[in-house]
């Protein structure tokens, strides 16, 4: 049993109630041993002698619409009816009400073991239109349960068995659409593919430009430091500059610059200290 039987199973046993369903169960119940072949009757020990015996089509027809059956209690019925066959003798014989009685208990027994309410055996005497009473139907209740030993459980591989005509329609269907998602999960994975084909050069272009617009702001940024750099060392060699910076020996001794030079920078700053100092004498005269 695969995990397609399965699912193929779990979707016809929630679909409705169809005639072809029907069908199966009047084909099967037919074939669990052979009746008496006579004009439509009323069966024996019936409360309404003068009841004309339907056919099994007609009388499961209504039963189904009486009662709102489930598809999983009706096909465990078909289940009952396989088994039953092989119990019975082969020499076995019945009235031509018997395979009404079979298809009754069968479909009673499926209703009460599958479902938490079920109808009581005084309603399915009247789904029967008065074809049988309350106790014809106890009878053949017990009767089935002695023929079936008392095994009532229905498996999903006896499910499967039993309902291939059902099930390969749906299997197919199913493969069919599991081929089809796998189709188009390739397609769309070939068109992220593309897509992200499409878009790597995009990018390297972008980070190219972005590269190029980097470097030449790092010349920039140099070029700018430099000419700063030029700015403050003029400014550092003007006369004025010195003359406000009261930490200028300190920081020419710093640099280690040539003595020389250091002496001659000193004399001139003390030429320009006494000349500034005879203009604000004679400001102040």
């Amino acid at each position: 049993m695969s995990s397609i039987d399965l699912k193929a199973l779990n979707i016809f046993l929630n679909s409705p109630v169809s005639q072809d369903m029907i069908h199966k169960l009047v084909v099967t119940t037919l074939q669990v041993l052979p009746c008496e072949d006579s004009k439509l009757q009323s069966p024996s020990n019936s409360s309404s002698k003068d009841k004309a015996l339907p056919s099994l089509m007609t009388f499961i027809t209504k039963l189904v619409r009486y009662t709102n059956v489930y598809t999983g209690t009706l096909m465990a019925t078909l289940v009952y009816l396989n088994k039953l066959k092989t119990k019975l003798p082969k020499n076995a014989h019945g009235l031509p009400c018997t395979r009404h009685r079979i298809l009754l208990s069968c479909l009673i027994l499926s209703s009460k073991f599958h479902n938490d309410s079920s109808p009581k055996n005084i309603h399915w005497a009247k789904y029967t239109d008065g074809l049988f009473n309350v106790k014809d139907i106890n009878l053949m209740e017990r009767q089935l349960l002695f023929l079936l030993n008392w095994d009532l459980k229905v498996s999903n591989e006896e499910m499967i068995a039993h309902l291939g005509r059902f099930l390969n329609p749906i299997k197919e269907d199913l493969i069919k659409s599991a081929k089809m998602r796998k189709f188009l999960q390739k397609q769309q994975q070939q068109r992220q593919l593309q897509q992200q084909h499409q878009q790597t050069p995009r990018m390297s272009r972008s980070s190219s430009n972005s590269s190029t617009l980097s470097l030449h702001y790092r010349q920039g940024s140099t070029s700018s430091i430099s000419t700063a750099s030029s700015v403050d060392s003029s400014m550092e060699s003007s006369p004025t500059s010195k003359l406000h910076s009261p930490s200028h020996s300190h920081v020419l001794y710093e640099n280690k610059v040539d003595p020389m030079i250091e002496f001659t920078a000193l004399s001139e700053e003390r030429k320009l200290n006494r000349m500034l100092q005879e203009l604000n004498s004679t400001t102040h005269y």
